[in-house]
């Protein structure tokens, strides 16, 4: 289920400038050092300061000069703008401009919510510099701080809810097996954190409120672990963990295995799985970012594993980072789906598949992987294109 249908960045990170329409499942398909990751964190960025601060999101990022686009030009700011297809049918275009104040901290130099219905303009605010230029709603205050994002603070205007929902629901994956291998301090389980340390938790709460979610996950694992027959959470007193019940030759009952002795492979492709059908209690569709699927993970594994983001797409919204030809390779994998990432003496371009690359596919003279292996995956040319924030 598509929510954001088009991301524009602008000198943040590695990337310049990109308009990237994204799909219901969208393969970032790239070398390392490319910028999969810089565009995926643009997106956490975003969930990071509305769930936190935009403080905190740029600390976490190690300052404001390593957020911006280090480049000949010197740029003092970056700009995200995010089109948004809400769950209630309605549009929404989402963007700001942060830069750096006088004092050498950061402040929200615009930022702009708009959001429309069968092409009429339904409510919309515009803030420079914390000062408020227009809005649709009476009670938004005339000045506010510039150094955080309006949308947390009206969030709590109906008018702008879904939005806020919808950006600060969106989560983002590198799955860790040594930060779950071990028992782990109880954790609320309300969704899966970035690198799995709380998934007994999250495991628990599936299990008892979201079973067919945790059905599909057990069976999906069941086809990568040979002669699994059940995963459950373990509660040990002061901690939790996961138990793998397996049949052992020779052995009447299944054996219990707790997560420190299963493999990295069988950890990290459970972390993913648990990412994927997840539920989240604020908002009934969220969007998913995966980086690697099939990093550490046996080929066939691996192909399971894209089954699994397959299904998951058809009720999220799901973005991937890979540069496996097998992965690309999947039946349900469109060359429509992919986007190639290049980066060209640090500048990071995304675009999809030229012309040419579309038509040795479709006319099936080879497939994406094929391409990819070759290095014949080629992008199409780059389109001259002028920002706004507001439109």
């Amino acid at each position: 289920m598509r929510l954001i249908t088009q991301v524009t960045l602008r000198y943040y990170k590695s990337i310049g400038f990109c308009e990237v329409d994204l799909s219901d499942l969208t393969v970032l398909v790239g070398p390392n050092g490319s910028g999969k990751s810089n565009f995926i964190d643009s997106l956490n960025f975003v969930s990071d300061a509305l769930n936190s601060t935009l403080d905190f999101a740029i600390r976490q990022r190690s300052g404001l000069s390593a957020v911006r686009k280090r480049s000949g030009g010197h740029p003092t700011n970056f700009a995200i703008k995010l089109r948004i297809a809400l769950p209630s049918g309605k549009n929404a275009l989402y963007s700001f401009q942060v830069g750096a104040a006088a004092d050498g901290s950061h402040k929200v130099q615009k930022e702009y919510l708009g959001i429309s219905g069968d092409g009429i303009s339904i409510a919309e605010y515009r803030y420079e510099n914390g000062k408020k230029i227009s809005s649709t709603e009476a009670i938004s205050p005339d000045i506010m701080s510039d150094d955080r994002l309006a949308m947390q603070l009206l969030s709590s205007i109906f008018s702008f809810r879904e939005v806020f929902d919808v950006l600060s629901s969106m989560r983002f994956y590198n799955i860790y097996p040594e930060d779950f291998r071990l028992p782990q301090p109880h954790d609320s389980g309300e969704y899966l954190l970035r690198t799995g340390k709380n998934i007994a938790s999250v495991l628990r709460n599936m299990e008892n409120q979201y079973p067919n979610e945790y059905e599909r996950i057990r069976e999906y694992l069941k086809q990568i672990v040979e002669q699994l027959e059940n995963i459950a959470h373990k509660n040990l007193g002061p901690s939790e963990t996961i138990e793998f019940f397996q049949r052992v030759a020779g052995q009447k009952n299944a054996w219990r295995f707790f997560a420190s002795q299963m493999s990295d492979g069988t950890l990290r492709s459970l972390g993913i799985l648990v990412a994927l059908f997840q539920r989240s209690p604020s908002a009934e569709s969220i969007l998913l970012g995966i980086e690697e699927p099939e990093a550490t993970i046996h080929p066939a594994a691996s192909s399971v594993i894209t089954d699994a983001i397959v299904e998951a797409a058809r009720k999220k919204q799901v973005i991937i980072t890979t540069h496996s030809p097998e992965l690309i390779d999947h039946p349900s994998i469109g060359i429509e789906n992919i986007r190639i990432v290049r980066s060209d003496e640090g500048d990071t371009s995304i675009r999809p598949a030229d012309k040419a690359s579309k038509e040795v596919v479709q006319r099936n003279l080879l497939t994406p992987g094929d391409l990819l292996r070759k290095n014949q995956l080629e992008p199409e040319k780059a389109k001259p294109m002028q920002f706004s924030l507001w439109s």
